[in-house]
């Protein structure tokens, strides 16, 4: 089960490379599920440079949100940062 929480940052990883491919911002979550706003993808692996078109359409649908629910857990998510550290939420220090 995820332990993810609202504010942590997340990437999907290539299956084989173990590199991110998207990266995203959890925006809410629940008891049963969060969902993930992707704000970056690996352009080179989703073709961006092969024209316009895959511009567009990775643009539209790779950097939109994304539900998942708890009890499915996935192995290709993992943590790149979180706003919790050991249960309390971390301040920003200046």
């Amino acid at each position: 089960m995820w332990h993810y929480r609202t504010g942590d940052l997340i990437a999907h990883k290539h299956p084989t490379k173990n590199k991110p491919l998207k990266i995203g911002l959890i925006i809410c979550d629940d008891e049963e599920s969060f969902t993930i706003k992707w704000t970056s993808f690996d352009k080179v692996f989703f073709m961006e440079k092969e024209g316009d078109i895959f511009a567009e359409l990775n643009k539209t649908f790779l950097l939109g949100t994304e539900c998942f629910y708890r009890e499915k857990e996935e192995s290709y998510l993992f943590l790149l940062n979180s706003m919790y550290l050991c249960e309390q939420r971390q301040h920003q220090r200046i």
